[in-house]
């Protein structure tokens, strides 16, 4: 999802984060060197005034738009982003029917896409937003201690398909999810399938541990 996003915005970088119930975040930076990404969450999400700006409004916005000429005066810019070399981002809100669920940003790293963060590059921007919105509604539900194979035999299973249609469903064959089912149990401390499948929703209804973009 992050990289599509990047591909279609012509940015320099991408960032999608979620927002669990606690309003806590987390997510995936594209573009950018790993210790941007940790200098962010530790030090970056507190401090953010766009991000602050956003969820106060839930309207999109940006460096240029929030801060203009301020920008390179803030805290955040000081403390993080000047670090790195980048030179604006563009926060795009996310929602799952009306409660803000997640953001979308969009890095820039040039002066020419740093020029792209005015009010007519939002609105040229924001569509970007609502295709990731629609696919975070879509995305299957994901236990944050499972690889993404054990999820997928989980899932079925609490739907209630058998070990044999759950290997025609994801085109294997039967020995490999009757040893994923084995883990699962062995996993969860079970030893039924019912236990299993309540074991597994209630893992996919906890705050995630862990980014809910990869293994």
């Amino acid at each position: 999802m992050a990289e599509g996003a990047l591909r279609d915005a012509g940015m320099d970088s991408v960032g999608l984060y979620v927002l669990d119930d606690a309003g806590r975040m987390q997510g995936v930076i594209l573009g950018m060197p790993e210790a941007f990404t940790r200098a962010y969450e530790t030090q970056g999400i507190p401090i953010d005034p766009v991000l602050a700006r956003v969820r106060e409004t839930g309207a999109p916005s940006s460096t240029l738009v929030a801060l203009g000429e301020r920008w390179t005066r803030s805290q955040l810019y000081q403390r993080v982003s000047g670090r790195f070399g980048l030179t604006g981002f563009a926060t795009l809100p996310l929602y799952r029917e009306e409660r803000l669920s997640g953001v979308l940003y969009l890095g820039a790293m040039t002066e020419a896409n740093a020029r792209r963060l005015n009010p007519e590059g939002l609105c040229a921007l924001s569509p970007l937003a609502t295709r990731a919105s629609v696919r975070l509604l879509t995305l299957p539900p994901r236990h944050p201690r499972l690889t993404r194979r054990q999820n997928e035999v989980a899932e079925l299973a609490a739907r209630g398909l058998t070990n044999r249609e759950i290997a025609e469903a994801l085109g294997g064959g039967l020995a490999g999810v009757q040893k994923h089912m084995k883990a699962l149990h062995r996993l969860f401390g079970v030893s039924t399938r019912t236990a299993m499948a309540a074991a597994w929703r209630a893992g996919c209804a906890a705050p995630r541990e862990r980014s809910p973009f990869g293994d």
